[in-house]
């Protein structure tokens, strides 16, 4: 796994500000608005426009040349991150990474700025576009650090073979590479890098991961068809252990909302990554086989009473699919809680060998033997793109490849969660 402070805009962060993962760090606002700014500074220096002018072009500004840049200007009433000077206006930056917008804030820069000078919010999240709507001002602009990483990504696609601007490539490419692991700007894709953190354990990129799932089921959640999402509507990325070696996995799960309180509110869809591949998953869990008042006695009396049921409900599952039994159990003591929950998998065996109610019998009497207290059973219906298959740094294809998998699987919740004559 190639070191991230090997990237020249990443860096070593101080003392922690207290909250998890550095979410409200202000090293992450600061570093973030350097990098940006030496980016501009190093390609103007070289004589390179492209990205400077596409961004001017972007943002609707006249096209001037850039004559100087400075960062944390100081104001009498308010302190911008960083001001571009372009002769006659300048334009003034504030920048958001994980920070909320302050209207007022920005009310305050605007109040001291110049009458042909431009304010420009950059922030991580679309919805502030929203936010700034209510700021009646011409002089005010709005970038999300997604549209940067796109600029960047448009200009060096366009530069990639030409050979006297290879100073000007590789310090682009390396912005770009900061922006999507520390700023997570759009879902771009899995890299080595995310499947060797299972072999390296590099604590510094626990953050970026979690962040990199979490876009990936919002790109996914977006891509929905609307009755799916109106079900299933929430996400949960996982807690990564920084410590532990016997986590072999980082997941996030596309979920039914908490609020929503019904017996099958924690069977869901998850999506995994392990060093070896990308697993999406229909997951069963929750009660032991004989307790009806939970999915997985639901789901054993079902496989008993209906096993036709059953077989017609994985048919859609594309070929190569799985079924994993797995025992529930405790990290420590007897009793299963929220972060003291692993998953042992107890048994395996492709959804291509159950074609009859045979062996829909020997799955439940599986499912009997993984019921053995504290353990209980859970259950994951798998497919898995390997490490090294071309989707995986394709985003767009990756997620309707996913979204096909999910909608193979929506008809064994249907099944699962189907009232029958004897549940009336």
């Amino acid at each position: 796994m190639r070191d991230l402070h090997q990237n020249i805009f990443f860096y070593y962060r101080g003392p922690s500000s207290g909250t998890p993962d550095g979410e409200a760090d202000p090293q992450v606002e600061d570093n973030t608005t350097k990098a940006l700014i030496n980016v501009l500074e190093f390609l103007q220096g070289i004589g390179f426009s492209d990205f400077s002018e596409k961004l001017t072009a972007h943002l609707g500004i006249p096209d001037r040349r850039l004559l100087s840049f400075r960062l944390q200007h100081c104001q009498e009433a308010s302190r911008p991150d960083a001001v571009l000077n372009y002769g006659d206006f300048a334009v003034y930056i504030e920048t958001k990474v994980r920070a909320l917008v302050s209207i007022d804030q920005i009310q305050r820069h605007l109040k001291g700025i110049g009458r042909d000078d431009f304010l420009l919010l950059i922030s991580n999240r679309t919805a502030d576009e929203t936010k700034l709507a209510t700021v009646k001002s011409d002089r005010l602009r709005f970038l999300n650090w997604a549209d940067i990483q796109r600029i960047s990504m448009e200009v060096l696609r366009s530069i990639k073979q030409t050979k006297g601007l290879r100073a000007a490539f590789h310090f682009l490419k390396q912005f770009t590479d900061y922006l999507e692991v520390v700023v997570l700007t759009d879902f771009n894709g899995f890299k080595d890098e995310d499947f060797d953190f299972w072999v390296y354990r590099d604590p510094s990129y626990v953050p970026f991961l979690k962040r990199k799932l979490e876009a990936l089921a919002e790109m996914i959640k977006h891509e929905l068809p609307e009755d799916v999402t109106n079900v299933y509507s929430s996400t949960k990325v996982g807690n990564i252990s920084r410590r532990a070696r016997d986590q072999r996995h980082a997941w996030v799960a596309i979920k039914k909302p908490d609020e929503r309180r019904d017996i099958f509110n924690q069977c869901n869809f998850t999506i995994e990554i392990s060093r070896a591949a990308l697993n999406i998953n229909a997951v069963i869990r929750n009660g032991h086989v004989a307790d009806m008042r939970r999915p997985i006695g639901v789901f054993c009396k079902k496989l008993q009473e209906d096993p036709r049921g059953f077989l017609r409900s994985i048919r859609r599952i594309r070929s190569g699919a799985c079924l994993v039994v797995s025992k529930r159990m405790p990290k420590t003591g007897r009793k299963i809680m929220p972060g003291n929950e692993r998953w042992d998998e107890f048994f395996e065996m492709q959804l291509d060998e159950i074609t009859g109610p045979k062996d829909v019998a020997y799955l439940l009497d599986i499912l009997k033997k993984a019921d053995r207290p504290p353990a209980m059973p859970g259950v994951h219906i798998r497919s898995s793109i390997e490490r090294g298959e071309r989707d995986l740094i394709e985003p767009k294809v990756l997620v309707r490849r996913i979204i096909g998998v999910m909608g193979g699987y929506l008809p064994i919740f249907s099944y699962l969660e189907s009232k029958q004559s004897g549940d009336r």
